[in-house]
């Protein structure tokens, strides 16, 4: 009765993981509260390796049929409606809050804010050109498999945040889908996120578990000193900016003739 307990519990959790980071519905699973929302964070990265996987067979045929400029502009706009924009919104509105001057009380009311600013325009254009060229720049041998690991890695930098660093604020969203998240949660998403890159990309994966980890620390070290924590904007922020990072690590190595494109090598 334990055992069957325990995978009752792991199958809501990783439902309820589901349904706060994608929109595509899953059928004849009814939607009941959750008691503990943050013990979710844990299959964070298996619901980053679920949308991976869609991501690569997606570009496979899209780079198969395509010009590669168009190919990756199509799976762009793929990558972003699988998780209905969630991330990128929060990254348009960290961009407002943490970036202009302004004090502590004020960025949070502006991260509150629906509307985006002139700084979230900006920096939303930026990453997506980025991100756009650097789907471009990958090459064959990486390609696939670097689809399937990053959206794994962005997910994981979510749930090492949220477990590591405080909240901004003391009520909201934020503090409710962090009730319940301990260490094991930390620990079963590190462990999915430390095999899959290495499973897939050997030393090239270990090159971007120490990049995501450093960029989710920057991220999160600028969170800290505007607005003397992290919020669920500031997590999708993360994401963003680790799946931008980990894509121009990956075509800096596809554009460099001293590296070879063998990831076991």
């Amino acid at each position: 009765m334990h055992l069957k307990t325990r995978l009752v519990q792991s199958v809501a959790d990783f439902v309820l993981a589901w349904r706060l980071l994608t929109i595509i519905p899953l059928p004849f699973i009814s939607d009941e509260p959750h008691p503990a929302p943050g013990r979710a964070a844990g299959y964070y990265p298996l619901v980053g390796l679920v949308l991976g996987l869609l991501l690569t067979g997606v570009g496979w045929g899209l780079f198969f049929f395509l010009p590669p400029n168009l190919a990756a502009a199509l799976l762009l706009v793929v990558w972003v409606s699988l998780t209905g924009m969630l991330h990128l919104d929060g990254f348009m509105d960290s961009c407002d809050g943490l970036l202009p001057p302004r004090d502590p009380a004020r960025r949070l009311e502006i991260m509150k804010d629906s509307r985006v600013g002139a700084f979230g325009v900006a920096g939303v254009i930026l990453l997506l050109l980025i991100k756009f060229n650097a789907l471009v720049a990958l090459c064959d041998p990486y390609r696939l498999l670097v689809l399937i690991v990053t959206p794994v890695l962005a997910r994981w930098a979510i749930t090492w945040a949220m477990s590591r660093y405080p909240l901004a604020r003391k009520e909201g969203l934020s503090v409710l889908f962090s009730t319940g998240l301990g260490r094991s949660q930390l620990v079963l998403a590190s462990a999915v996120a430390i095999f899959v890159a290495i499973l897939l990309l050997g030393w090239l994966g270990v090159l971007l578990l120490g990049a995501t980890w450093l960029t989710t620390i920057l991220v999160a070290r600028l969170a800290l000193m505007r607005i003397g924590g992290l919020t669920g904007d500031v997590y999708g922020a993360i994401a963003e900016v680790v799946e931008v990072v980990s894509l121009i690590v990956v075509a800096v190595v596809c554009s460099s003739p001293t590296l070879t494109y063998n990831p076991f090598l």
